[in-house]
């Protein structure tokens, strides 16, 4: 073979190299830039997706005035510190439970087996000392009853606002997130149909493509674990504010 024809060959080479490297590199260029375009887009839509600017305070009030009123816990603890103020109530009505009173009647006709001359009606006043000694302890401790079921009601009443809270703030985090997902699902699926088409024109290998539908499918997979976890979140909100958050007004 002579030199000419070996420049030929290598040049023939050289050229198919370079356009093979160009093709693949334009292609890589691409797919590249609208990787970045989607990555710079979620990063927008994530920082446009804050939760603070959703939440609502007065809304919250009423979620815990709402838990307040209906939340079965937080009843009982009244009903006991209603239960210790009529034990109170009760142990200051009974002053007079150390006085006994009894009467007798005995007719001047009847007979006796003993030497008792008493006839008539006698009545007698009989005094425990020991209830009048012990009743000051005896109030003393009811209002001590009082006192430590009110706390014990205040303390819950703190508890269950926080609980509300925690759930609402994180219904409103779980809510933000499916945004996110949502957003991010129009945005691969778009991404998708590009791809697609550029593959159905063969401007597009296989491996670019199959990536990109798996990568689609796998956001379907967020979309439905956000929205169950939003579910989730609601349903653990209502079980504290005893109703539906679109019954409360």
């Amino acid at each position: 073979m002579s030199i000419i024809g070996l420049d030929i060959k290598k040049s023939f080479f050289d050229a198919l190299t370079l356009r093979v490297l160009r093709t693949a590199t334009s292609k890589m260029v691409i797919l590249g830039l609208l990787v970045f375009c989607l990555m710079v887009k979620s990063n927008t839509t994530q920082a446009q997706g804050s939760m603070i600017p959703e939440l609502s305070y007065p809304f919250l009030e009423k979620l815990i005035f709402s838990a307040k009123q209906n939340y079965p816990l937080m009843k009982a603890n009244l009903r006991r510190v209603n239960f210790a103020n009529y034990n109170l109530k009760k142990a200051k009505l009974s002053w007079f439970d150390f006085f006994t009173l009894s009467a007798f009647y005995s007719p001047s006709t009847s007979v006796t087996l003993t030497n008792a001359t008493l006839t008539g009606v006698q009545v007698g006043l009989f005094i425990n000392f020991s209830n009048i000694i012990q009743k000051p302890t005896l109030i003393k401790q009811t209002r001590e009853e009082v006192a430590i079921a009110q706390l014990t009601a205040d303390q819950y009443a703190i508890t269950l606002e926080t609980d509300v809270k925690n759930r609402y703030f994180r219904y409103m985090q779980a809510l933000s997130v499916l945004r996110i997902q949502n957003q991010n699902a129009i945005d691969i699926e778009a991404l998708f149909k590009q791809i697609k088409f550029k593959y159905e024109r063969g401007e597009e290998t296989l491996e670019n493509f199959s990536k990109l539908m798996i990568q689609n499918a796998d956001q379907k997979q967020k979309i439905i674990d956000a929205e169950s976890a939003a579910l989730i979140a609601k349903t653990t909100l209502e079980e504290l504010v005893g109703k539906k958050l679109e019954e409360i007004k």
